[in-house]
């Protein structure tokens, strides 16, 4: 839910609209005017009027009951915005700053839901001298790998199981598969902890950090770092984790997720 500060003399309407436009979008229903004066740290008439101002220009939807929601003014322009933009073009600032902080390779993975499989469909690379060819557009399994598995984790679970009895083939390490119910119960974990570390199932002596993403929709893909094993040290591993969601979070925000 969008955080508003009611403090210092910036403050005015036309934030106050704004954040009440971000508080209407981000309510899982229609909201009163008691819960925007709360939201607002403004009084209830305050937040009456914003409400009206909003819903005369169309930006929000009044019902006789005193409950308000998004309108259809604010749907259109946010339907033309989506559409003059791609989810790459969205993620990509977020993408290339991670890359940039840690000095490694960065990407964004999407999931295709059509082949039960994902791909990756943009890279930031740091300024190391050893990097990964890790190939755009091309699509991977979800059976291995930090990527696949924090995109797994999160699908339904009648559609990870059809995803795993598909694919049993050995991880580039030569890792064997492990049994429905161990891979069940890891990808469990996953789901509860929010990310995935791997080490060397997609590509050799490499060491994976992934979350998932998620639009709107569900599952959108995943934000993933990886690195040679040995810079990417178990000291430094909880921090590098903690980015990774924070960023994957920032990114589901962009995209319109309900998370």
């Amino acid at each position: 839910m969008t955080e508003y500060s009611n403090e210092g003399p910036g403050t005015s309407s036309i934030s106050r609209a704004l954040y009440l436009l971000a508080h209407l979008a981000d309510a899982s229903g229609p909201v009163t005017v008691k819960q925007v004066s709360t939201a607002l740290k403004v009084p209830p008439s305050t937040a009456h009027r914003l409400l009206n101002a909003l819903a005369k220009e169309g930006f929000v939807a009044a019902s006789g009951s005193g409950i308000y929601r998004i309108g259809p003014r604010f749907y259109r322009i946010s339907a033309r915005v989506i559409q003059s933009m791609s989810q790459v073009t969205i993620a990509q600032p977020v993408v290339d700053r991670l890359a940039a902080k840690y000095n490694e390779t960065v990407l964004l993975g999407r999931y295709v839901a059509a082949d039960r499989a994902m791909d990756f469909v943009y890279r930031a690379d740091g300024s190391q001298m050893l990097t990964y060819q890790i190939d755009l557009h091309r699509p991977l399994s979800l059976y291995w790998g930090a990527s696949g598995k924090a995109i797994l984790a999160f699908l339904p679970d009648d559609e990870i199981e059809q995803i795993l009895l598909r694919e049993r083939a050995l991880s580039v390490s030569g890792e064997k598969p492990p049994s429905l119910r161990a891979r069940m119960a890891e990808l469990r974990e996953v789901r509860e902890q929010g990310y995935a570390i791997s080490e060397g199932q997609k590509l050799p002596g490499a060491r994976g950090v992934a979350a998932p993403i998620f639009d709107a929709k569900g599952v959108f893909g995943c934000l993933c770092m990886t690195s040679p094993q040995e810079r990417m040290p178990n000291a430094s591993i909880d921090a590098i984790v903690k980015d990774i969601i924070e960023k994957s979070d920032e990114i589901s925000r962009f995209l319109g997720a309900a998370r």
